[in-house]
């Protein structure tokens, strides 16, 4: 078992519905470095409306907004993490990091000499 490993994913859900997780969390990171929920959601290879629906089912579910909008204007408008949205991807990301660590280890006390 020394060439395989374990991946796992992980998932805030409410009600058995999933609420945030990887894909979500990648869509704001992208939004959040392209200054659009258009241009994450091309770059993603995702329609707008899949996109706007994640977001939103997300800020329903969650009770706060993970986006602001600006809209037209001088500087054309864009798409920007809320101060939530900014905390909730990074404790996310550091969450993920730190149990893959633990599930690392887990793995390897338990399946290492298999």
């Amino acid at each position: 078992m020394k060439d395989l490993k374990l991946e796992s994913r992980f998932w805030i859900v409410h009600d058995g519905k999933k609420v945030f997780g990887r894909g979500p969390c990648i869509l704001l990171k992208t939004v959040d470095r392209l200054g659009s929920l258009n241009k994450a959601a091309k770059k993603l290879n995702m329609s707008y409306s899949k996109a706007w629906i994640i977001i939103k089912r997300a800020e329903e579910m969650l009770g706060y907004p993970l986006l602001r909008t600006e809209t037209g204007g001088a500087n054309g408008g864009g798409s920007y993490l809320t101060s939530k949205g900014e905390v909730l991807t990074r404790v996310y990301e550091e969450f993920c990091r730190e149990s893959e660590k633990c599930m690392e280890e887990l793995y390897k006390k338990y399946f290492d000499d298999i």
